[in-house]
């Protein structure tokens, strides 16, 4: 039954009735950032320009190139010819400018419920750093030195069945040291590797696999970095989300098939159980069918409790009729990435900072803050560096 403590009908004046509508919201003055991974892969830069002669947009380190070996033996009586040294290799870093900015009003600083200060600087750091891993990231996995996982023989051939394995991994440390790769640590190389990939080498079984070496191995060992998760096989390994994922160049094996559909045309929606394409649709499969269009795709993938919303795309297609389609999805491709010293060269002309901008407006309203940096990165050894391709078991929607 309602009283003038619980009734909480609109009144006139468009609050509600009785003593109820003295009762508030109340909200936790402390805004919780996303969980964040450490930014990693940078370090990995252990190159870097000495006694630079003059500033410059671009930055040229050389290498020595080493002698043949001799190995014939000397004559007594015979001066031996003199050998001439090969010129320098060159490796050019092209240096870029790097930042992104975010405008703070006076209106939010005063009507905020929460301090946006501090929130923002710790916002603009950690873009930071996430921008520069990514930029490493995608110049490490630039290599020209390439093993694929599985049956794989190219990029475009990577399927979600070709994983990671052992194999690889000892692959990749054999052809380090057979190209005289200095290693990282101790004898170890290192190894960055995405989660959904190291998921698949570790549940690799078997007494070749990773959980029978690491059984045995010794507890008492802990020099980790951040993110390390073992030794195994040669190199030591490091999980990061940031290392490179990317689409294959064709489509695989079909999924099981989505819902029949009729009557639609443009863009529209299947709702299916979870689970109901293994785990593995993602934005950007294709859709097939009667009367649907060779572009359409899945554009857009909501998960709710139990059901999964596929929004689809089929641009430049009939109205479908009555049809059950196929969803064929396109398989991303993980790079891990082993490499030794000096695989990676970096130069700075202003290193990555937090900027915190003039206020130039009439009313002096909008500040304006950031980050900005100057420099860039190359691969200063290729033979230093390895690059396994594979698929993750793991996939997920």
């Amino acid at each position: 039954m309602a009283n003038a403590f619980t009734d909480t009908s609109s009144n006139s004046l468009g609050g509600t009735v009785g003593a109820a509508g003295l009762v508030q919201k109340a909200y936790d003055r402390l805004l919780e950032f996303a969980l964040r991974s450490e930014p990693l892969l940078r370090s990995v830069a252990d190159k870097r320009p000495a006694r630079q002669a003059i500033p410059g947009s671009t930055v040229v380190l050389q290498r020595y190139v080493d002698l043949d070996a001799k190995t014939s033996t000397l004559t007594e009586t015979t001066d031996p010819d003199a050998v001439a040294l090969t010129t320098p290799t060159q490796v050019v870093i092209t240096l870029n400018e790097y930042g992104n900015a975010v405008l703070v009003t006076r209106a939010l600083e005063l009507f905020s419920l929460a301090d946006v200060d501090p929130a923002i600087a710790n916002i603009i750091a950690y873009n930071l750093a996430d921008s520069i891993d990514q930029v490493v990231s995608t110049t490490l996995s630039g290599g020209t030195n390439a093993i694929y996982s599985g049956s794989a023989t190219s990029t475009a051939t990577i399927s979600a069945a070709s994983t990671i394995d052992s194999a690889d991994i000892r692959k990749a440390v054999a052809k380090l040291r057979a190209n005289k790769a200095k290693a990282r640590r101790g004898s170890y190389y290192w190894c960055g590797i995405h989660p959904e990939v190291s998921h698949d080498l570790r549940a690799e079984s078997g007494n070749l696999g990773w959980n029978f070496a690491h059984i045995n191995s010794d507890p008492a060992v802990n020099n980790v970095w951040a993110g390390e998760i073992g030794d195994y096989e040669g190199a030591f390994f490091v999980e990061s989300s940031r290392l490179p994922n990317e689409k294959a160049g064709a489509d695989q094996s079909a999924l099981p098939t989505a819902p029949a559909v009729s009557g639609v045309s443009g863009a529209f929606t299947i709702v299916v159980a979870n689970g109901a394409f293994g785990g593995r649709a993602e934005v950007g499969d294709k859709i097939s069918g009667t009367n649907v269009g060779a572009s359409a795709k899945i554009t857009a993938i909501s998960v709710g409790e139990t059901n999964t919303t596929l929004t689809v795309s089929v641009a430049n297609s009939g109205t479908v009729g009555t049809n059950t389609l196929t969803v064929t999805p396109v398989t991303r491709v993980f790079d891990t990435i082993l490499c030794g010293q000096q695989a990676l060269a970096e130069a700075v002309a202003e290193e990555p900072h937090i900027v915190i901008g003039n206020v130039t407006d009439k009313l002096m309203r909008f500040r304006p803050m950031g980050w900005y940096g100057v420099l860039g990165f190359a691969r200063y050894r290729e033979e230093a560096l390895y690059r396994i391709e594979s698929g993750s078991s793991i996939a997920a929607l």
